[in-house]
């Protein structure tokens, strides 16, 4: 009894067997599309000749075949890195383009006779080269940067503060400095550290692609300021006097900031310096009125809102 129910399922084992065999090979006699993906990379390149933008390391391409040749691609190790020889695409002035039907050539060498392509991605390879000329450029932020209520972003550093860029003359020529990748960055209070990636220029290589940013926030607060009013376009024969000589500029500014402004010794009062108000002599005269207009004309680096206390002056013009 033993023997006769091994005996049938040894009967059952071989035709199941088979018909897997018989299905296996109708399926793989089916024609398939199959994305497939190499290897890429330029070859033969100059010891003086420096690549500057960034060649993809693979290739997709969609290859129809039968199903058995598509599983050779997958599983016979068959598909090998391409090389893509420079002294071929390279055009001598800066610039290389592998099309698609050159891609196709390479790929077909590699590929079974019934094998064909169908796409490409990319459909195209193209790269940027010069003999080393580079130039060094410094770092900007891109992007919006909000800290907390009551705070103000009082300055951005990098480290390094500066990369080198490799690009054609022309195109080196017109970069006067690299911007990281747009930042967003809210409500904070605390300096903050980050590791940013310096923005893709095309045709320009950037060495470093990354750089440390550091936003460093200051606290707001509000100060007052006692600046001279300074006339300016008075004619050498004609001096104007103001009344009074001084207004008072209330401003705001970080904490760090205002520590590193000048003051007075003896009063402990802020100095004016970098400060500048004036009144404008040709105003005056083609626009008569018993008072005239102050204007702030310049303040120190870091001060914000800056406003005077009066926006009009009593004056008096004297011929000299």
């Amino acid at each position: 009894m033993f023997s006769m129910v091994n005996k049938e399922f040894l009967i059952f084992l071989f035709f199941l067997v088979l018909s897997g065999t018989f299905w296996l090979m109708m399926t793989l006699n089916e024609t398939y599309e199959k994305e497939l993906t190499m290897e890429v990379s330029i070859t033969n390149v100059p010891k003086s000749v420096i690549i500057t933008n960034d060649v993809p390391p693979t290739i997709r391409f969609t290859v129809r075949d039968k199903g058995y040749m598509i599983g050779g691609y997958l599983y016979g190790n068959i598909l090998h890195p391409i090389a893509i020889d420079f002294r071929v695409f390279a055009d001598g002035k800066g610039h290389g383009v592998v099309s698609a039907s050159d891609l196709q050539k390479l790929f077909y060498q590699q590929l079974y006779k019934s094998s064909k392509i169908t796409a490409t991605k990319p459909e195209k390879i193209e790269f940027f080269y010069n003999f080393g000329r580079k130039k060094k450029v410094p770092v900007r932020m891109r992007g919006n940067v909000l800290p907390s209520n009551g705070y103000y972003l009082s300055e951005v550093r990098f480290q390094p503060d500066s990369v080198t860029v490799y690009a054609a003359k022309e195109l080196l020529d017109s970069i006067h400095s690299v911007y990281t990748d747009r930042q967003v960055v809210t409500s904070f209070r605390d300096t903050l550290v980050r590791e940013v990636t310096i923005g893709h220029i095309r045709g320009a290589k950037i060495v470093p692609g990354k750089v440390k940013m550091q936003l460093i926030p200051d606290i707001l607060t509000e100060e007052t300021v006692e600046v001279p009013i300074e006339a300016i376009n008075t004619p050498d024969n004609k001096l104007m006097r103001t009344f009074p000589s001084k207004v008072r500029v209330k401003f705001v500014v970080g904490a760090n900031k205002l520590r590193k402004m000048p003051i007075n010794a003896e009063t402990k009062q802020l100095l004016p310096k970098g400060f500048r108000v004036v009144v404008d002599y040709k105003q005056v005269v083609e626009n008569p009125s018993e008072k005239c207009r102050i204007t702030i004309l310049s303040v120190p680096s870091g001060i914000r809102n800056p406003r005077p206390e009066l926006s009009e002056v009593d004056y008096i013009i004297e011929q000299l």
